[in-house]
């Protein structure tokens, strides 16, 4: 059980350099929502290397060393929480509690400098193992509060951060907000369970909610990092559309359909964009034409021989198309293509651009030569 955790923690240690690494070397690596990710990563990388090396490498150091760690794990979820405010970019809206985190994290060492000179050479002090346990309790209370402003500004303060939301609908961030909860219950049960042996704690009750928050936090890193990137890019690509969009004539053929009400919607449809909203529906388009949702669908299924859905779906993969083989468009992804062009994800783009042209859109660049 201890090697396996051991390793774990290892592992978690050298994923942490590799992620710091790569997202160092990457070109959004001066935005401070980087490099407010990287200190996420950091505090929780300092913390696991220095719990593994007292717990497994130095285990005869002095009970004072042992007891009084740096704490580093008090600034994981400020650090974290700084980064959300950058990502959603409400920096500006909403206050920040990293500098109060940094100032109680230099008080702990403080502390630690003034007591070095009377505890250090006693061993099993059991004022040492009561100060740690309230210096625990104390930084989990200041986790806690951070964790409540986090969902507070998820699910109240939504329309701070509307813009960011046509890019990313956050889904990643509130599986997150779950899962924490529960990390976060465990952490608190861990406290209680050694509260009545400050001097010499059970290690091992902390191993699961230490397994499971580095799980959760380089999750978390990878999401955060992916989908930051990605939003990135789509804010740019969005612009470089809208000034094509002005530019050229993006209606689509008419491939000779025959009713006039039916040229009369897919003109709407491909005038306003209308297929690039991921949430575009069949009622709401009724709504914006004053139809019954029942002409419209027996007027497309007549007309174009697809159903709303993959009708709608049609004129996207026709509109990332134009995008993948134009060379001005070549240094976005393709992901960040099929979501401009009004899919909700990568899975229903590739699914849905293969059965309309047979191959992915890898392939049909390729096949482009491009």
């Amino acid at each position: 059980m201890k090697q396996l955790f051991d390793f774990f923690m290892i592992s978690g240690v050298l994923l942490g350099i590799v992620f710091i690494i790569a997202t160092q070397c990457s070109k959004n690596r001066n935005d401070k929502t980087i490099i407010y990710l990287d200190l996420f990563i950091a505090f929780l990388l300092l913390s696991n290397l220095q719990s593994f090396l007292f717990e497994s490498v130095f285990t005869e150091a002095p009970f004072f060393i042992r007891r009084l760690l740096i704490p580093w794990y008090a600034l994981i979820l400020p650090a974290f929480y700084t980064f959300f405010m950058y990502y959603l970019k409400i920096e500006k809206k909403v206050p920040s509690y990293i500098k109060a985190a940094l100032l109680i994290f230099t008080v702990e060492i403080i502390i630690r400098v003034m007591l070095f000179t009377h505890y250090f050479h006693q061993e099993n002090s059991m004022f040492i193992g009561k100060y740690k346990q309230f210096e625990e309790i104390a930084n989990t209370a200041l986790m806690l509060f951070i964790f409540i402003k986090t969902l507070v500004v998820i699910f109240k303060y939504s329309d701070l951060y509307s813009p960011i939301l046509a890019y990313d609908n956050l889904k990643w961030m509130k599986n997150f907000a779950f899962i924490s909860g529960i990390v976060l219950l465990m952490w608190i049960c861990a406290i209680i369970l050694n509260f009545n042996d400050p001097i010499t704690p059970k290690v091992w009750i902390y191993y699961p909610v230490r397994i499971s928050s580095t799980a959760l936090f380089y999750w978390l890193a990878y999401h955060g990092y992916y989908n930051y990137s990605l939003m990135i890019e789509r804010i740019a690509l969005r612009k470089e559309i809208l000034a094509d969009d002005k530019c050229k004539n993006n209606i689509l053929p008419n491939n000779h359909f025959s009713d006039d009400k039916f040229l009369m919607i897919k003109k709407h449809i491909e005038k306003n964009k209308r297929y690039r909203d991921p949430y575009f529906s069949l009622d709401k388009l009724s709504t914006e034409l004053m139809m019954s949702t029942s002409k419209l669908s027996q007027l497309i299924n007549k007309e174009s021989g697809h159903n709303f859905s993959d009708f709608i779906n049609h004129l996207r993969v026709e509109n990332a198309k134009k995008y993948l083989t134009d060379s001005n468009f070549s240094n976005y992804t393709i992901i960040a293509i099929g979501l401009e062009c009004g899919f909700n994800s990568k899975s229903a783009f590739y699914t849905a651009f293969k059965k309309f042209t047979s191959v992915t859109p890898s392939e049909y660049k390729f096949q482009k030569g491009l």
